[in-house]
């Protein structure tokens, strides 16, 4: 799926966003769900896991025994709404050499995203939104996607 600036800009804070943090700065991966349970064949989807989990037989054995399993199964982080999980965010991207300044203004919070040590600020990575958590995750996504 290939996304564009729009795309994660627009986006709203919740479970898909923190999906998309999940997958592009956490690096979890996507799986084939199940396509059997205890009643026989059922609908499978894709489903986000995280890198500790690391065969399909491993994820399958956290999983519900019953009907398809959402893309979001494991995601339960809550990174675009809460600042504490956010903080995660920021370190990841801290070890990934992209430094992220933040600035607060009267009722919106600014995220400036540094390409490294040298402080290059990348324009079109910048976010300003209401929710200081929204700003980190949409600004991070931006700047690994490169967008």
């Amino acid at each position: 799926m290939t996304l564009t600036r729009e795309e994660i800009l627009n986006r709203t804070p919740g479970p898909e966003l923190d999906a998309l943090i999940a997958e592009h700065i956490f690096r979890w991966r996507r799986i084939k769900g199940p396509s059997f349970d205890y009643d026989g064949p059922c609908d499978s989807n894709d489903v986000l896991v995280p890198p500790t989990i690391t065969s399909q037989e491993e994820a399958f054995r956290y999983m519900p025994p019953k009907g398809a399993i959402p893309f979001t199964y494991f995601v339960n982080r809550g990174w675009s709404k809460d600042i504490s999980a956010a903080w995660e965010v920021v370190d990841k991207m801290r070890n990934n050499k992209i430094y992220l300044d933040v600035r607060v203004w009267p009722v919106d919070y600014q995220v400036l995203p540094h390409q490294d040590e040298n402080n290059k600020l990348v324009d079109r990575w910048i976010v300003k939104k209401q929710s200081l958590p929204e700003s980190i995750c949409k600004a991070a996504l931006l700047a690994v996607l490169n967008l």
